[in-house]
């Protein structure tokens, strides 16, 4: 069963649904409805993992709920524009889907625990770097 998120959305460009699978980088698919987007993401990931396991490559595993930015930001304790602020910095990871940054529950652990480490009060974050 697959335990990678998918996210998904509609595109105007496109006139469909699109299915995204952050953690595999390229697996998406589209659709007329969400559920046929939802269904052909599913086979673009097992066409992925076998063609990933074909070629020795490494699988990455699945990153645990994927939080939007607003989700991050409350967990933080920061602001919305904040957290997007590091997403685009680099300094929490986070993946561009459609108009917006998702970012993974273990990443966003990371950083909070970066961040209590280095002693930083919440108002400092903003100055961080790699």
């Amino acid at each position: 069963m697959n335990q990678h998120q998918i996210i998904i959305y509609w595109s105007d460009e496109d006139k469909a649904f699109i299915a995204e699978v952050p953690e595999l980088p390229g697996a998406m698919a589209d659709g007329p409805t969400r559920r046929k987007a939802l269904a052909n993401a599913e086979v673009a990931i097992q066409e992925w993992l076998e063609t990933a396991g074909e070629l020795g490559r490494p699988i990455p595993r699945p990153q645990g709920r994927l939080l939007s930015v607003a989700e991050a930001a409350h967990r933080l304790g920061l602001g919305v524009a904040m957290a997007r602020r590091h997403c685009m910095m680099g300094n929490l990871p986070a993946k561009k889907i459609g108009r917006d940054w998702v970012i993974g529950e273990r990443d966003l652990n990371a950083f909070a625990e970066k961040t209590r480490q280095r002693g930083r009060p919440k108002q400092t974050l903003a100055v961080m770097r790699p």
